[in-house]
């Protein structure tokens, strides 16, 4: 929509001076900055508790990430879901076993090296669940370190940790990351 608006000065026998005025908002012309790099894919991962006394505890994960680098610094959420069927344990056990995390994802890119951390936000079920086969001790406790080259990064990290009972925790994690606006 166009807006004349005719405006006629104070002096006497001045010309009227006509101004044109839009209705609709002035844009810049400036560019855009371009949208930050963002990394989406999977880790498929294989943890097992490894008890001192009693056996093995094994769960299979499909954990979906995406998450933006902007100055370095990684941010973004992403969903664990467990994959495998049945008890993950070969005797019974009382617990019931975390299906679903959703996860907070942080980190830094620093001399070619991508370092993600993955915080569980929440669970389900949550009252009285557990993660018996060990990926909350492993892959949601350890960094991930990952080669940054080009705009696809694929690897196969083992990751370990100590439990208090002097058994332990191992995950095998195969990781498939794509890069858009790299």
């Amino acid at each position: 929509m166009l807006l004349a608006v005719l405006t006629v000065a104070c002096d006497p026998g001045a010309s009227p001076v006509v101004e044109i005025a839009s209705s609709t908002p002035h844009t810049s012309t400036s560019p855009r900055p371009p949208a930050p790099p963002t990394w989406t894919g999977t880790i498929l991962t294989r943890s097992t508790h490894r008890l001192y006394v009693g056996g093995t505890c094994s769960t299979d994960w499909k954990t979906t990430l995406s998450f933006t680098v902007e100055s370095k610094t990684a941010a973004g959420t992403g969903v664990a879901l467990l994959t495998s069927k049945g008890s993950p344990c070969p005797f019974p056990v009382a617990q019931i076993q975390i299906r679903r995390f959703e996860l907070a994802v942080t980190g830094q890119v620093r001399a070619g090296v991508l370092v993600l951390r993955m915080r569980d936000v929440r669970h389900t079920p949550s009252a009285g669940a557990d993660d018996l086969g060990g990926f909350r001790s492993t892959t949601l406790s350890s960094p991930v370190r990952l080669k940054v080259k080009g705009d696809v990064l694929r690897d196969r990290l083992t990751l370990r940790a100590p439990d208090k009972d002097r058994g332990g925790f191992t995950s095998v994690n195969v990781i498939d990351l794509r890069c858009k606006g790299c």
